[in-house]
């Protein structure tokens, strides 16, 4: 794993293969980075040193290279691929029957299984710059990812370009996916983030928050109960619920969530700009049909231009479908960062974290 002749400060790796998919290492002293470069370039480990943490959840679904399925599903091929940990989604979120300018793009678009080709920027035992790098397929899209360590820093720094292609205008939904999970997740997490509203999308029978009204967060109206209740305090898998929350009018683009018992904790900042909403996928044992069947433990926080999940021709008919104009070259930033504590006042996008 480690760089030749270096097992010291920053390493990077792009000599390890896993069930014949390439995979990238990066780490320092404090953090250790997986990415699986032939789907997605997907964040599968995000590890904290000096807890042996690593964040990210693992579904039961287990990580597999490409294969032949039993039958094509109509939303596409993600869920079959899908063993947690981050992925990016671009060009749509969710999965939609309609199509956008006749393309359908199946459950979270395209990039999530695609191959990135690969290169090292910078390797030093001070600082290491890994490039990854993808044209999609059914979009007129091409995406730059520059991942970063720092020696010293807890903190993951993302560096993105992505371009329109066409002469043309083009609808898009961008976000990131990261899902959290065991031993890191239990009921004793909690998020922080400065939002002002919460939606709560309606789309399963076991959902526990009520639906089609607006909040003020932290607190929604809990169904089963009828009281209002913290939204941001994780449930346990006893609870048997799922969820799609939106989190909305951030005031910056920055969340963290702590694990109360073990005083550690995983967060993220971005440009609120950008990635205007917070979506908090909240699936606490209550999804019980395909593709989970009541085994998923998880809660994903993600950064998204727009919502809800349900396709880019639903989010232009809401108006939060992010417009590239012909030939718009977008760039942008993002960190994220492990941390020991009870809790935190801010994320900063230079990966400091305020307490």
């Amino acid at each position: 794993m480690y760089t030749y002749g270096r097992k010291q400060g920053c390493r990077l790796s792009l000599d390890y293969t896993y069930k014949g998919m390439r995979v990238a290492f990066l780490e320092n002293e404090l953090i250790r980075v997986g990415v699986l470069l032939d789907k997605g370039a997907d964040i599968f480990e995000f590890t904290y040193k000096p807890h042996d943490i690593d964040f990210l959840w693992q579904s039961p679904i287990p990580m597999r290279s490409p294969f032949v399925a039993t039958s094509a599903l109509a939303e596409g091929n993600f869920h079959d691929y899908y063993y947690g940990g981050w992925q990016e989604v671009l060009p749509s979120a969710g999965w939609a029957s309609e199509a956008y300018k006749s393309s359908h793009q199946g459950l979270h678009g395209e990039v999530s299984l695609l191959p990135f080709e690969s290169s090292i920027i910078e390797d030093s035992s001070e600082q290491i710059v890994l490039k990854t790098h993808v044209r999609l397929y059914r979009s007129p899209l091409r995406l730059e990812r520059y991942l970063t360590l720092k020696r010293g820093q807890a903190a993951l720094f993302l560096r993105e370009r992505l371009e329109n292609d066409a002469p043309v205008d083009f609808a898009i939904m961008w976000g990131h996916h990261p899902a959290l999970g065991e031993p890191f997740l239990d009921d004793s997490c909690w998020v922080q983030t400065p939002a002002s509203k919460i939606e709560v999308m309606d789309f399963h029978p076991n959902g526990l928050w009520e639906t089609s009204v607006e909040f003020d967060y932290p607190f929604a109206k809990n169904r089963r109960t009828g009281q209002l209740e913290n939204i941001a305090q994780v449930r346990s898998s006893a609870i048997k619920s799922v969820d799609v929350v939106f989190l909305k009018e951030l005031s910056e683009g920055w969340y963290s969530i702590t694990n109360q018992r073990q005083k550690v904790g995983f967060g993220m900042a971005w440009d609120p700009l950008l990635f205007k909403y917070l979506w908090m996928w909240q699936n606490y044992g209550g999804n019980d049909d395909y593709p989970w069947y009541g085994r998923a433990y998880t809660c994903a926080l993600e950064p998204f231009t727009s919502y809800p999940p349900g396709g880019v021709a639903t989010a232009i008919k809401n108006g939060s479908a992010l417009i590239l104009q012909p030939s718009q070259v977008i760039e942008t930033d993002l960190v994220a960062v492990a941390y020991d504590g009870e809790g935190v006042k801010r994320v900063g996008r230079d990966g400091q974290v305020e307490q």
